[in-house]
């Protein structure tokens, strides 16, 4: 959907290990840097951004396609209807204007809000900041405090601050949306910003739309269904719920990706693929299940490992889902290309699932516990694009590069890109040069006409430039901590220049001084 690609800027101060940070979300998001500067800290923040909004967004499921008008006031929260003095005729507008968007739908995908429903949808996306405690809760969670004082930066009084901001595409004149939380310990404060003077538009649902049903340009895109109701007051329940799904989707439109879910592969796969058996029983019992919820306590364990194991065990439940990607053969190419095999998921009597390798040309699998590193490492990856990551979601991997010979690698870059073109986003924490450096030659690729690229290898998983970003997170003294920045492409130095260069020089100027003196004595 094309809101999935509009800007969304991220700004972070006092987080962590980083003093300030301004980055945007693409389809393939890079950080790279030297070690405690907070690449995983960015990382996990916009983990759990990702599971606060979509949780917002759990509407658009699907789930409720199809209920009759009586049923909808078990799912609809909204506060709006009671809050609002909305009159009859207010309420007749708006059925009357759904009906004529949904009897007259234009070319344009993009509907504008009349002024009346606008003003409206203004007071209740201004709800949102009745979120603030479950935001800095799931923020918390995400990263295993209790107390989200342990979150700002080391020796400062002042606020961790993270803000999102939507500019407008048609013009850059109107004060953008704007999302800014501020963590302050155990207090926080979520502020909504939005422009009045900014039209507001939605993007028209289509039926061929699985991630949201057509509501509400479908189950009441009727006057005469709307006149059967006798009760008023039912009339201004449904007529308010219908306000608070528009305001889900102009948020939709202004928060992009992260409406859409998020999963965190954290660093040391490896270890967790082997002793997931023996933690999960004493661990994951602390941890939430649910989802986002009051009153529940914290995790013993960050929120990402947390979720991690949590997700290992429950893939027995996901085995049969349907998986969505337009490529679905992405498991298979990890599989024959790096892995040389198949990695297998078998449920035990109790249901847990049981993980083991299975070489080319061999009939007995070995369990995963006695497979090299490597397989250990991209299992995970295999059985989440198998079972679990959807087009649109978003696949966050500390580290691609670990246990992988340089060679492999690459392909697994490669392999990543072609995740990428299916539909599904990806962020990245690295260590790596030749991550960096193979990321480089598939943007060049895009850039070559295609009967040019067919002799090259990873011709067939180029992207564009607007599709990568790449950031660096430089440690500084003043400010201390690390300062984030976009790594331009340089196509004359020939990739992302990230300071791997400076280490290598380095390295050849002590050998060659070494060799020197060797060859004086």
């Amino acid at each position: 959907m094309a809101t999935d690609t509009k800007p969304l800027a991220l700004r972070v101060s006092n987080f962590g290990p980083i003093a300030e940070a301004e980055i945007d979300l693409r389809p393939l998001t890079v950080f790279v840097g030297p070690s405690n500067t907070g690449k995983s800290y960015l990382a996990i923040l916009i983990y759990a951004l990702h599971r606060f909004f979509s949780s917002y967004f759990g509407y658009f499921s699907g789930r409720h396609f199809g209920l009759t008008p009586r049923d909808y006031p078990l799912f609809y929260r909204g506060r709006w209807a009671k809050e609002q003095d909305i009159s009859d005729e207010d309420v007749r507008k708006l059925i009357a204007w759904i009906d004529t968007v949904a009897k007259n739908p234009s070319d344009n995908s993009r509907v504008q809000l009349p002024d009346f429903v606008a003003s409206w949808v203004h007071l209740t996306i201004k709800q949102m900041e009745d979120f603030n405690k479950i935001i800095a809760e799931e923020v918390g969670r995400s990263f295993g405090v209790e107390d989200t004082r342990q979150l700002i930066r080391h020796g400062k009084n002042h606020d961790a601050r993270i803000v999102l901001q939507h500019i407008a595409e048609d013009s850059d004149s109107f004060k953008p949306f704007e999302y800014e939380l501020a963590l302050k310990g155990k207090q926080s404060e979520l502020v909504v910003s939005t422009s009045k003077e900014h039209p507001l538009h939605i993007d028209q649902p289509r039926i061929s739309d699985q991630r949201f049903p057509v509501f509400p340009f479908g189950i009441f895109a009727s006057q005469t269904r709307y006149a059967e109701l006798e009760d008023e007051e039912e009339k201004r329940e449904i007529a308010a719920m219908i306000i608070d799904q528009i305001s889900k989707l102009v948020v939709f439109s202004t928060i992009g990706p992260l409406a859409r879910a998020a999963h965190y592969l954290p660093a040391d796969r490896t270890g967790v693929m082997h002793a997931h058996r023996v933690v999960v029983a004493s661990l994951i019992q602390h941890a939430p299940r649910g989802g986002l919820m009051r009153d529940t306590p914290l995790p013993a364990l960050s929120g990402v490992l947390a979720d991690f194991l949590e997700q290992l065990v429950g893939l027995g439940d996901l085995s049969g889902r349907r998986q969505r990607v337009r490529d679905g053969n992405l498991a298979g190419r990890l599989e024959k290309q790096i892995l040389k095999g198949k990695i297998r998921k078998e449920d035990s009597e109790t249901g847990y699932p049981i993980f083991s390798y299975q070489p080319e040309g061999c009939k007995k699998d070995i369990p995963l516990m006695n497979a090299s590193s490597m397989v250990s490492e991209l299992a995970p990856v295999v059985l989440y694009l198998r079972h679990v990551v959807q087009a649109g979601d978003v696949l966050i991997i500390e580290e691609p590069e670990s246990h992988l010979h340089p060679e492999m690698q690459v392909e697994f870059i490669r392999q990543l890109a072609a995740v990428v073109r299916s539909g599904v986003r990806v962020m990245l924490t690295t260590h790596s040069e030749w991550v960096l450096e193979e990321l480089a030659n598939l943007v060049l690729l895009s850039e070559l006409p295609k009967a040019q690229r067919r002799d090259i290898a990873g011709a067939d998983f180029a992207l564009r430039r607007d599709e990568v970003g790449a950031w660096l997170f430089e440690p500084k003294q003043r400010p201390k901590g690390s300062v984030v920045k976009e790594i331009p492409l340089d196509a004359e130095f020939g990739g992302f220049q990230s300071g791997f260069g400076l280490v290598t020089e380095s390295l050849y100027n002590r050998w060659a001084n070494i060799f020197s003196r060797t060859e004086e004595g």
